[in-house]
């Protein structure tokens, strides 16, 4: 594959990469309201919001093992396509239900999209494929961002629908432009393996234990964050501007870290990485000065977090043959996706029946697992021994 194709490719899972995660930011933008026009309670869309992450983070199992069978181009399409075809739903949903299948429809179909593009990308950028994974991490990063900022102003102007809908076409749209970017040799017919020849793979099971750990503690952390800066007594614009800071230093933490990966290897990154969101977890709650800990805490946390991510993708690429990369990453997408949402209910209990204090105490607890983890992951001359068995 030629550089510029390589480079248009990197590009388009960038875009896609950021309207995946956009079509998931839209209903807490909109909680109330949808609320009152479906006269509902915000439990019952909370539970429903809850079970759609949880098919979200399961579906990327199905989507690993389908990318395996038919490719990689071809299920990425699929998945764009589908699930912005699943947003029309919304147009014609005026019950309960027919909002509920929306979004089911929605997670399900956008489920396909991680662990086929981390293998795509693992296949296709044999050299720098930790820096690719930073730069497709970026465009995550991008959504997180800018999205709410456009949903909100479509939701103002012609209501909540607008939002789902353009995200959704945008998606449809981008599905079509990786039929001329993506290599057709990636598509042939190959030997399938399945999630028993996955668990074979040496110190994959490492890395699978390590996200699970990742897993319980993210997901309550961006869920108790802004609760716990407005019990601080941070204003609503602070607040926001805070979070966004996090996925906005996140941004440099993807692509640096990805160069790095490349340089020194994705293990020591790892390591580097999970004592840095130990860090900050640490600083969050040690540090007497709110806005002193607090900037710390977005810092080093907001770049580590993310800065884990290249090292750990490039790592599983590294170690796992090429016939069984979709299956690993939908495993790695489910433990962090999947068990996320558990980690929210956790911090929920922790911060109702206790403080919000002992949430955050919970998923530093989580963290520092994670850290003494990424001490036994594969080393790099087990990771280049796979590179040279996968390249025979």
């Amino acid at each position: 594959m030629g550089e510029g194709n390589s480079r248009l490719l990197l590009l388009l899972l960038g875009a896609a990469h950021s309207l995946n995660h956009s079509l998931l930011l839209i209903l807490p933008l909109f909680l109330l309201t949808i609320v009152n026009e479906f006269e509902t309670s915000v439990e019952t869309i909370g539970l429903v919001w809850g079970v759609s992450l949880l098919i979200y983070g399961a579906g990327g199992i199905v989507g690993g093992q389908i990318s395996d069978r038919f490719g990689e181009t071809k299920t990425i399409i699929a998945g764009l396509a589908l699930s912005g075809i699943s947003t029309f739903i919304f147009l014609f949903a005026h019950t309960f239900l027919e909002l509920v299948v929306g979004l089911l429809f929605m997670a399900a179909f956008a489920s396909l999209y991680h662990p086929t593009a981390n293998s795509l990308i693992s296949k296709v950028f044999h050299e720098d494929m930790a820096e690719a994974m930073g730069i497709h991490g970026t465009g995550g990063n991008i959504g997180y961002m800018f999205a709410p900022i456009i949903a909100i102003a479509l939701g103002s102007l012609w209501g909540w629908r607008s939002s789902f809908l353009f995200f959704g076409l945008l998606s449809l749209s981008l599905s079509t432009l990786f039929l001329k970017a993506t290599p057709q040799k990636l598509e042939k017919t190959r030997m399938l393996g399945d999630i028993r020849d996955a668990a074979k793979v040496p110190g994959l099971w490492t890395l699978l234990v390590y996200n699970m750990a990742v897993g319980l503690y993210y997901k309550g952390v961006d869920f108790i964050f802004p609760t716990f800066l407005e019990r601080k007594s941070f204003s609503p614009i602070v607040v926001g501007l805070a979070v966004s800071c996090i996925f906005g230093i996140g941004i440099l933490g993807q692509w640096l870290s990805g160069k790095v990966s490349d340089l020194v290897g994705p293990k020591k990154v790892l390591v580097a990485t999970s004592i840095g969101i130990t860090l900050g977890l640490i600083f969050l709650q040690i540090i007497p000065a709110p806005i002193v800990g607090v900037s710390l805490f977005i810092l080093f946390y907001g770049f580590s977090f993310y800065g884990h991510q290249p090292a750990l993708n490039s790592l599983a690429g590294l170690i796992t043959p090429n016939d069984l990369r979709g299956i690993v990453f939908g495993v790695l997408f489910f433990l962090s996706f999947g068990l996320g949402s558990l980690s929210t209910a956790i911090v929920g209990l922790c911060a109702d029946r206790y403080s919000i204090e002992s949430a955050f105490y919970v998923m530093m607890f989580f963290s520092v697992v994670a850290l003494l983890l990424s001490f036994l992951t594969p080393p790099p001359s087990q990771t280049r021994r796979s590179r040279k068995r996968d390249n025979k």
